[in-house]
């Protein structure tokens, strides 16, 4: 089954930005228009107890009629204050009191919203439908003509007419009433705070009206805005894509370019920095398979030509020319060794068995190994130490360690010869040294004389002992043992290799 193909980002981006606009207006359109009425009502009604419980708090002070003043003008309501001491409730106080507003009050409402109020607890609050002219506390349309002309001769009896009648638009209005039962000294009170809900339909057009016109501008600004931020935004991914295709061919020349987004950036940086890196493995690879090349094409070479020397040449069966073949094919065995050391140390399978050894006693049987270069060659070899020091680790190991550092200093000795090994005790912790006063190498090459085959000097020399793996060899048996381990080193007055390991107590120190 062939896959399915993948949409690019900036499709995701845009699709992304189209859901979210539809998800905004989804939420608009349910605020605005579904949940605005409920809304409205609910804090309508916050409000109108709020004001009822601050009148209950100054019924029968002397500012209570300008608290009264200051609901009614800042949030339009009207209150009524009633004594419930007799079967007939007596209006103690009204905003009929107040310029525009008849006394004529509905009896049978005030009854009702009080036994509401009793039953739920002493407060209760009512919302009813009623035509223009029945609100608890009656305007007059005459007074309201004459207070909002200023002369009421200014009025027409047909003007005074349509403003006494309802409208034909709306018969009816909504009438919030909070009733509140209050306990004072001179009794039981019942405090009425009544609003007229201003009618949501009118402004749930107008907002419906306006939410399309957003709508359609949302949609349109979404869809453009996510084409150039997923051109913005895929831009610089898709360039660093090519250029990855191009790095998995080899092309470790290329460069990736910082972006305008932090992470494409550091993405960049990291990737530049591998190519580097690739770069100078692809380099040491190549380097590596043609030293390998060329230390098993010596051996082989010699080992052929002296075989079909004696073969061919009567007389050549000597003792010597065996010994050359004998010689290279160990030499041979001993380069194929060292890189199965160095795929098993890597791999983390090599056999590592630590025991406690003494270290002092593997350097001096190490030098036994030396006698015939020290006789023939005129080396000299020295070992410096103040006393026999014990360590735990494989002792095969660790022997194989001091044998390639001792044979990489001899292959770079210098003029005098001389090849030092120095052990030295501190804070708990040995530290050998191998010390030759050879050509020295520079501080920039420092980091890679432990890959395999890395040579300072650029060309390939056979070298006089080991295989020319040695220093690798070292690196990864140091790591099996937690040593810390470097080298030292000045151009033109020689090399200091070492490692630390911890000291074990002996049992004359415990």
């Amino acid at each position: 089954m062939k896959p399915k193909k993948k949409l690019p980002l900036r499709v995701h981006l845009a699709i992304g930005f189209l859901i979210f606009s539809a998800l905004l207006l989804t939420v608009l359109w349910l605020f605005q228009t579904v949940f605005l009425e409920s809304f409205y009502k609910s804090i309508k009604t916050m409000q109108v107890k709020r004001c009822a419980y601050s009148l209950s708090d100054y019924l029968g002070s002397e500012s209570f009629d300008e608290l009264v003043g200051e609901i009614e003008e800042q949030n339009s309501m009207i209150v009524g204050v009633y004594d419930t001491g007799s079967p007939t409730f007596i209006c103690t106080y009204s905003s009929s009191n107040q310029p525009g507003f008849r006394s004529d009050i509905s009896m049978s409402s005030v009854y009702s919203l009080y036994q509401k109020a009793a039953d739920n607890g002493g407060e209760n609050a009512t919302i009813t439908q009623i035509h223009r002219e029945d609100h608890f506390f009656k305007p007059d349309a005459d007074k309201f003509i004459d207070a909002f002309d200023g002369n009421a001769s200014t009025a027409s009896d047909d003007e005074r007419n349509q403003l006494r009648e309802p409208s034909l638009e709306r018969p009816f209005s909504e009438n919030l009433a909070y009733s509140m039962i209050v306990n004072t000294a001179e009794g039981e009170r019942l405090i009425i705070v009544e609003s007229q809900i201003t009618p949501v339909n009118s402004v749930v057009d107008t907002l419906r009206y306006q939410l399309i016109i957003m709508t359609a501008v949302i949609v349109v600004l979404s869809i453009v805005i996510a084409v150039m931020v997923g051109k913005m935004i895929a831009r610089p991914i898709s360039e660093t894509n090519e250029k990855a295709k191009s790095l998995a061919k080899q092309d470790y020349d290329i460069t990736f370019e910082g972006g305008r987004y932090r992470e494409i950036t550091e993405l960049n940086a990291t990737l530049t920095y591998a190519a580097g890196e690739l770069k100078k493995v692809d380099s040491l690879q190549k380097e590596l398979i043609a030293n390998i090349s060329h230390d098993l094409r010596t051996p082989l070479t010699m080992i052929i030509g002296y075989g079909e020397v004696m073969r061919d040449l009567p007389g050549e069966m000597t003792p010597d020319n065996i010994q050359i073949i004998v010689d290279e094919a160990t030499r041979l065995n001993s380069l194929v060794t060292d890189l199965l050391d160095i795929s098993r140390l890597q791999s983390n399978t090599a056999d590592i068995k630590k025991a406690p050894f003494s270290l002092t006693k593997c350097i001096e049987s190490i030098f036994a190994r030396y006698t015939k270069l020290i006789e023939n060659d005129g080396l000299n070899i020295l070992f410096e130490h103040t006393g026999e020091v014990f360590v735990m680790g494989d002792e095969l190991r660790i022997t194989q360690v001091l044998y390639n550092l001792i044979n990489n200093a001899i292959n770079y000795i210098g003029e005098d010869k001389t090849v030092i090994v120095r052990q030295t005790v501190q804070e708990e912790r040995v530290r050998v040294e191998v010390i030759d006063h050879g050509e020295g190498i520079p501080d920039e090459k420092l980091a890679y004389i432990w890959d395999r085959y890395y040579r300072v000097n650029e060309e390939h020399r056979r070298a006089k002992i080991g295989t020319g793996l040695g220093l690798s060899i070292v690196k990864n048996i140091l790591v099996a043992h937690d040593a810390d381990f470097g080298v030292e080193s000045t151009v033109g007055e020689g090399s200091d290799f070492w490692f630390s390991m911890p000291v074990i107590p002996t049992d004359g120190e415990e």
